[in-house]
Formats: structure tokens, C-alpha cells, sequence
């Protein structure tokens, strides 16, 4: 969140507006200790120092050339998401990618499509009280808080009954 506000405030600065969220407070020099601090952290808790290196290269390049979105995009979808399926499609077939990947889709499909279902309806329906733009930012906002925290609980939950076995 630092990087796309350091690099691209203004363009942040509206997204947060959409969101009825106040940033007027934060400085570019406050943005820099949370972008160092993030970096940081980010290498302290790896298993990869190259990997993690790569990624805060990778998120920080995005959001310096390409506008917020665009880069939250491009990150999400082509970087973190790819990644966390390949890890996924090797826990499910650790001899066969083809078997494993095949069994992915299977099990992801459905929600996908209940997922893009619901996507398409709250758009839809927001779109009566917002401009169109506002309507797919608080839907997407909205969609990745609701997936977030189940997500880092699965994950966690997972690793532990690892740590466990």
C-alpha cells in the first residue's frame, strides 16, 4: 500500500477517496520508513532472500511505472496468484503437475464462477448508487478484504498442521 501511494499519490489519494477513506495525514517521508520497514520485514520473515528480494523489486517497479490499479492488477494476477497456484497444484500432485493442475481447476472452477457471479450482481446493484468506476473499485476493495483474512487463517492453519505432521 506504501508503494502505490509514494510513487502514484494522487491517482491513491482517489481510489482512497472512492473509499471514503481520509490519507490527507501521510507524508512522503513517513511513506519511505513504511516502504523501508515493509522491505524489512519482508526479508526477515522469508525462507528466499533472493525470492523476496525479487518481489519487493517486482512491487516496487510496478507501482513506479504503472498507475495503482494497474499495478495492484498486474501484481495480484500475474505474480502473487500464479505463484500461490503453482504452490497449490504441487501440494495437490507432487509427481504429476498435469494430474495436479487438472484436479486445481476442478476445485476452483466452481467458486470462481460463484465468485465472478457475485462480482457481476454487486456491481451491478452498486452501479444504482455509484458511478461505475466507484462501483467495480468498492467491489473489488470489498471482494479482497472479505478473501483476505480467510486466506492468511488458511494459510496459517495449514503451515501449523505441517509443523505438526
Amino acid at each position: 500500500m506504501s508503494a502505490p501511494l509514494h510513487f502514484n499519490f494522487d491517482e491513491t489519494a482517489e481510489i482512497f477517496q472512492i473509499l471514503d477513506a481520509n490519507i490527507s495525514n501521510i507524508n512522503d517521508q513517513m511513506l519511505l520508513i513504511i516502504i523501508f520497514l515493509s522491505l524489512l520485514s519482508n526479508f526477515l520473515i522469508s525462507k528466499n532472500i533472493l525470492f523476496s528480494f525479487l518481489d519487493s523489486l517486482s512491487i516496487i517497479l510496478l507501482n513506479y511505472t504503472f498507475d495503482p490499479l494497474i499495478a495492484f492488477t498486474v501484481y495480484f494476477c500475474f505474480l502473487h496468484s500464479i505463484r500461490h497456484a503453482f504452490s497449490l497444484i504441487n501440494e495437490i500432485n507432487k509427481n504429476n503437475f498435469n494430474k495436479g493442475l487438472t484436479n486445481f481447476i476442478k476445485l476452483a472452477l466452481p467458486l470462481t464462477l460463484i465468485t465472478g457471479v457475485f462480482f457481476t450482481f454487486s456491481v451491478y446493484f452498486l452501479n444504482h448508487f455509484y458511478l461505475l468506476n466507484s462501483a467495480i473499485l468498492k467491489v473489488i476493495f470489498i471482494g479482497l478484504a472479505s478473501l483476505t483474512f480467510p486466506h492468511i487463517l488458511l494459510e496459517y492453519l495449514l503451515e501449523k498442521n505441517e509443523k505438526k505432521s
